[in-house]
């Protein structure tokens, strides 16, 4: 991300310095998807109190470091990875709002392109991929993680607008791909940083006028 895009933001060290326990801990939780979340957002206050402002990468390594103890923690190839990771990569999207500039950026891909246009999404973490997944195939942002949107309108008890109803019939994308596209056992071993990338594409529909 582009570090003078937004000269007045705060910065990692700025977000540890003042924000709040439990806030921290669900950050770290979320995004990083680490365990030992409030573990580490814990020591993270503790330090504050005892009057350590955690200024550098290094500090903060040590100090999850220190709160974690001697765990070994391993990657998808199985190589050894710092249990400070997860805390580190938590940190970066929320401080970089990432999976809002993503959700703005499919917004914005569908307004730009014409009708017939594609569209190529590559991410790396499965927040990223569910952000790109739900816009493809239709599904609100706010809706429960489990529920499709031909699920949605099985629900006989429910009382769906004409608008809901109509957007079934006007989606905004078309899948190419049934399946998400991953890289294959060779690639990884060329190509490691590619252990997580998750590929997903998608043509922009016509706005359809054969509406209920």
């Amino acid at each position: 991300m582009d570090g003078s895009r937004f000269p007045h933001q705060p910065t990692a060290a700025d977000i540890l310095e003042h924000i709040e326990e439990h806030h921290l801990a669900k950050i770290i939780k979320y995004y990083g998807e680490e365990k030992k979340a409030k573990k580490i957002a814990q020591a993270v206050i503790q330090a504050r109190y005892m009057f350590q402002r955690l200024k550098t990468t290094s500090e903060l390594a040590s100090l999850v470091q220190s709160t974690l103890g001697p765990e070994q923690r391993l990657d998808k190839l199985a190589r050894p990875s710092h249990v400070a990771t997860k805390t580190f990569q938590a940190i970066r999207i929320f401080v970089n709002n990432e999976m809002n500039e993503l959700n703005q950026a499919m917004e914005i891909s569908h307004h730009i392109l014409n009708p017939g246009g594609r569209i190529v999404a590559l991410t790396f973490h499965s927040l990223e991929d569910r952000i790109v997944k739900r816009h493809f195939t239709g599904i609100n942002m706010d809706e429960p993680i489990s529920r499709s949107m031909s699920q949605k309108y099985r629900n006989a008890l429910e009382w769906h607008t004409l608008d809901s109803i109509n957007s079934i019939f006007d989606k905004k994308w078309s899948v190419l791909n049934k399946h998400v596209c991953v890289p294959t056992v060779e690639e990884v071993e060329e190509n490691p940083r590619s252990r997580s990338a998750k590929l997903r594409c998608a043509i922009k529909n016509s706005s359809l006028t054969n509406k209920i």
